[in-house]
């Protein structure tokens, strides 16, 4: 300990703010980390007491949180607050005169977690009336999705002139037209040319779009003369397929009327055939393409390969490489700007090695497990090449498990948020480095002193 007590304040308010972020709490000790830290010692204490931005972290999983609130917004200060709830306090929360004492009006982050959606969309009926002038990231996670008749609506209306980032279940009726929205984030999404249209042209900054376990509607011959869906500023775009059995000889789906024109991102996880959502179109500026957990036809290779710009390729769980990865006819250079393979496969399927020839500077990702395997590692011995393994497959921005919340009557789990530049596309970097370890803190002593001060009324954490 007396080491990392002479490491610069700064640093140490940089690592105090990476445990709050990474909720490293306990099943043993369900305090938030904040007061932890605060009570390793008194010189530390001082530091975490004196520093706001380490106090905007609320997260309202149970009535013991609820108890210890008013010592955050205290020490918060003016800062913009990162606000978590469970479905445990929302009828607390929304009894007449309680919510107002939370601070709504610097909410920069909402996160609300529950069962079902409809428990969500009643405790945004109840805040809907106090203004959000700060709020720029809305998370509304429901494990499961029931209608909510638009009754998400007034509370994103009241954010639309500073809403950036949006993830929820896909009811495209309850968007309002928010024109500084930059990510959207819509689980089993499924909507109307009419309600797409309305998305896209209601959110010109729009940048990012993730649409999970897509249940597009299909769209008979019909409504093939509908005019294109613009969709300029877009420049990543994920999507994972759940009606793999669409016939494209007699219907096609509602992303085959979408434009991206200058998308520099793809990722497609999920089997199904291209019924026009990419084929037919113009990616001049695609140099990222991720495919995941599907199976590679030739004909849907095809439409892949074609993506002549492609400076990055990552495969997680895709059979059928060989489809993907066979020579260019005519003697030509598949994807010849290549410049990064990441291949996470589903066997010991080595075709995508046949990519490292006549490319010396490429860098190949591959699974820790690939280490001693002879091909692998000629490859690497030759020194022409930069070989890196990872011990984790690479992470999509499709992550359903934000969704996928079972346990609800076990208060012990930790429910770590994400930070929003994870899911949000904005800032996309690419850190192949996969052996960070953190091992954690040694045991600390979590008494305080009798002169320890403004610990009112959290008496529900000790």
């Amino acid at each position: 300990m007396p080491s990392f007590i002479l490491l610069p304040s700064d640093l140490l308010l940089q690592i105090f703010a990476i445990l709050i972020d990474l909720d490293d709490s306990s099943p043993e000790t369900l305090e938030p980390v904040v007061l932890r830290l605060s009570s390793l010692c008194k010189s530390l204490r001082d530091i975490v007491v004196n520093s706001p931005t380490l106090w905007s972290r609320i997260r309202l999983r149970n009535s013991q949180d609820l108890s210890g609130v008013r010592l955050f917004l205290e020490r918060s200060a003016t800062c913009l607050l990162d606000v978590s709830i469970f479905s445990d306090v929302f009828v607390e929360l929304a009894l007449p005169g309680i919510i107002q004492n939370y601070s709504v009006a610097r909410w920069r982050t909402l996160t609300l977690r529950a069962p079902v959606s409809s428990q969500i969309t009643r405790f945004l009926q109840a805040i809907s009336n106090f203004p959000t002038p700060e709020l720029l990231h809305v998370q509304l996670l429901p494990h499961d999705y029931e209608y909510c008749g638009e009754r998400h609506t007034p509370i994103l209306s009241n954010a639309s002139e500073t809403l950036r980032t949006l993830t929820m279940y896909g009811c495209l009726s309850c968007l309002p037209p928010l024109p500084h929205l930059t990510t959207v984030n819509l689980f089993r999404f499924h909507c109307n040319y009419e309600e797409l249209h309305a998305l896209i042209q209601g959110s010109p900054n729009l940048t990012t779009l993730i649409l999970g376990a897509l249940m597009d509607l299909e769209l008979y011959e019909a409504m093939a003369s509908r005019p294109w869906i613009e969709a300029t500023a877009l420049r990543f775009l994920a999507v994972g397929f759940t009606n793999t059995h669409l016939n494209p000889s007699y219907k096609q789906p509602l992303l085959s009327l979408l434009s991206a024109p200058n998308l520099e991102f793809l990722e497609v996880n999920g089997t199904r055939a291209d019924c026009g959502d990419f084929s037919w179109k113009s990616f001049p500026e695609l140099h990222v393409l991720c495919l995941r957990n599907m199976h590679c036809e030739k004909t849907d290779a095809a439409v892949y390969r074609s993506f002549t710009k492609i400076t990055r390729v990552e495969l997680t769980n895709v059979g059928g490489i060989k489809s993907l990865l066979a020579p260019e006819e005519g003697g030509g250079m598949l994807w010849p700007n290549l410049q990064t393979l990441v291949c996470w496969p589903v066997y010991e399927d080595l075709s995508y090695l046949r990519l490292m020839d006549g490319r010396p500077r490429l860098t190949l990702v591959v699974p820790e497990q690939r280490r001693d395997n002879p091909d692998v590692l000629e490859m690497a011995s030759r020194g022409t090449h930069c070989v890196r393994f990872c011990s984790e497959k690479p992470a999509g921005l499709i992550r359903p498990e934000d969704f996928a919340r079972t346990e609800w009557e076990d208060d012990e789990e930790d429910w770590s948020d994400e930070d929003v530049s994870d899911f949000s596309g904005e800032d996309l970097e690419y850190d192949l480095d996969y052996e960070y370890e953190f091992n954690g803190m040694e045991e600390a002593d979590y008494s305080f002193d009798d002169d320890d001060e403004g610990l009112e009324g959290v008496e529900g954490w000790y």
